[in-house]
C-alpha cells in the first residue's frame, strides 16, 4: 500500500513540474528569421543586422554573425528558456542556454552574463 501512495505522489509530482514547466516561446519561434538591431556590445558597436538567426520548425538553427555561420540545433526549455546546440565552439562553448522574450516581431536573448541582444523578425 505505501508503494501505491509513494508511485502516485511522484506521478502528480512529474505532472505538476511538467505543467509548471512548460516554454512561453512554443509556437512564437519555431520557423522565424530574426536579425539584430544596431547595438554596442563591450565597446564595440554593430551595425544592424550583423548577427542573424534562424530558427527552423524542425529544430535546426543557423546563426550567422558577420561572416561566419554556425549550424546546430535549439530546444525549448522551460519558461523563457532555449537551448542552442551549435556545431562548433562559440564563446567557449557549444551549448547555450539562453532567456529569450518574444514580443511580436520583437525578440531579446539574454546571455547568463547580463548581455542582451534584440532582434527584429525579418
Amino acid at each position: 500500500m505505501r508503494t501505491a501512495h509513494l508511485l502516485r505522489l511522484l506521478v502528480l509530482l512529474a505532472l505538476a513540474f511538467a505543467v509548471g514547466c512548460s516554454s512561453t516561446n512554443k509556437g512564437k519561434i519555431e520557423g522565424t528569421s530574426w536579425r539584430s538591431d544596431r547595438d554596442t556590445y563591450k565597446g564595440k558597436t554593430f551595425q544592424a543586422g550583423y548577427l542573424k538567426l534562424e530558427l527552423q520548425r524542425d529544430g535546426k538553427l543557423v546563426y550567422r554573425i558577420g561572416n561566419q555561420t554556425f549550424a546546430g540545433k535549439y530546444t525549448l526549455g522551460p519558461s523563457d528558456q532555449v537551448i542552442f546546440h551549435l556545431d562548433r565552439e562559440l564563446g567557449g562553448s557549444k551549448v547555450h542556454s539562453q532567456k529569450v522574450l518574444v514580443h511580436g516581431d520583437r525578440m531579446a536573448v539574454l546571455d547568463g552574463d547580463g548581455t542582451e541582444m534584440r532582434f527584429q523578425r525579418e
